[in-house]
């Protein structure tokens, strides 16, 4: 039986019925990572939360880029109403987890749930049988 898509019911009932949407799926490589942080930084021009949400969801786009190995194409869907933005980063990986990892000063991984932490208002992850969904909301003051 073939796994179903991803579907989170309670994120367009938080955010009404017509929130500002924009989504597009990017190749599990490397050199995707900018196209997935412009494709943010275009959909969320001028909003106040545009800075951050760029950096976030660039994190979540390469920890799947480096960690999803049996992914194939990450997908990034932005919704917006009002201030408060949240960013779903889906990949098609089925093995292993996202999981919280300590870093010294000198390790060049590792931080990326950190910033996650420390700027987003909300976030956490889903995992279902089609892949893994990290999220993300940011709500400014």
């Amino acid at each position: 039986m073939p796994a179903s898509p991803f579907t989170v019911a309670s994120t367009h009932e938080a955010f009404g019925a017509r929130p500002s949407v924009g989504t597009r799926t990017f190749a599990k490589r490397a050199e995707e990572v900018p196209n997935a942080r412009r494709f943010v930084r275009a959909t969320l021009a001028g909003h106040p939360a545009a800075d951050d949400a760029e950096l976030l969801a660039c994190e979540l786009v390469t920890n799947s880029v480096q960690h999803a190995h049996d992914a194939e194409a990450i997908t990034v869907s932005i919704m917006r109403r009002g201030t408060v933005v949240h960013i779903d980063v889906i990949d098609d990986g089925t093995t292993g987890l996202p999981h919280w990892r300590e870093s010294s000063g000198l390790d060049e991984g590792g931080r990326g749930f950190h910033l996650v932490n420390m700027i987003a208002h909300r976030w956490g992850f889903l995992r279902e049988r089609s892949g893994t969904c990290v999220w993300f909301e940011l709500a400014p003051d």
